[in-house]
């Protein structure tokens, strides 16, 4: 069973300590069970982008204590996901294996923002938002995190301190230069004040690699063609993507 818990009243750029459970039983707490709300301006942040993770394997476990050895104490303030976040076709199981069994530690205080890959796609529909990516995932379709409300959790974008966020979806929903999403994006980046503009989705629009974005999947080239002009004309500075 998902719940969902709206939290309203917060201060920025402070930490929340929480507890789980009902009236008579506790099912988590400690000092590892916290957040920390976004801040108000600038400040340095340490982002974690993950592209095609969702293995369950080995090599997952590899690099995801990597990076916890990297990071080491400094907080994780957000982290990405760049689709096919569970092989091979986005169940509520394989989320369960891959995501939540692997990251409890990292879940449990550091906001997950992820976008879908056409793995997680095999079990979802964006049209309906219905599936175990919609059900696991809860997403700022009402512009809760900042931006303009994108009205569908497909695609949707959120500010972190100075930093603006856009999440495109290249899997299911139309990437036409005339689409819903793409007339959502003029109006979202129109309307962007902050400093840095980052993007993700899932199929890049640039690869020589596993996946040749010249010639074998309309994805990487309908969103080089259609979403990057956009986005250059918005001053982005980053585009992160997986697949290839």
């Amino acid at each position: 069973t998902e719940h969902v818990i709206a939290l309203t009243g917060l201060s920025a750029n402070t930490i929340y300590y929480y507890s789980v459970g009902t009236s008579s039983t506790t099912l988590a707490s400690g000092t590892s069970y916290f957040f920390k709300t976004a801040p108000s301006g600038a400040q340095p942040t340490r982002i974690w982008i993950l592209g095609d993770s969702g293995t369950a394997t080995a090599s997952q476990n590899a690099v995801r204590d990597a990076y916890y050895s990297f990071t080491g104490t400094r907080h994780t303030d957000l982290w990405l996901m760049l689709g096919d976040n569970a092989y091979a076709s986005g169940t509520d199981a394989e989320y369960q294996s891959a995501v939540f069994n692997i990251y409890q530690t990292m879940l449990r205080k550091s906001v997950l923002w992820p976008t879908l890959g056409n793995h997680d796609g095999l079990s979802a529909d964006s049209a309906t938002q219905t599936g175990p990516y919609y059900d696991n995932f809860t997403l700022p379709k009402n512009a809760e995190a900042g931006g303009v409300a994108s009205g569908t959790e497909a695609y949707y974008s959120f500010n972190y301190g100075n930093i603006h966020f856009v999440c495109l979806d290249s899997y299911e929903t139309s990437r036409s230069a005339t689409g819903a999403m793409a007339n959502w994006l003029r109006n979202d980046l129109a309307s962007n004040t902050k400093d840095w503009l980052v993007a993700f989705w899932h199929h890049p629009p640039y690869s020589k690699g596993s996946h040749d974005s010249d010639s074998s999947s309309s994805q990487m080239a309908e969103m080089r063609k259609n979403a990057l002009p956009l986005l250059e004309q918005g001053g982005v500075d980053l585009v992160r993507a997986g697949h290839s």
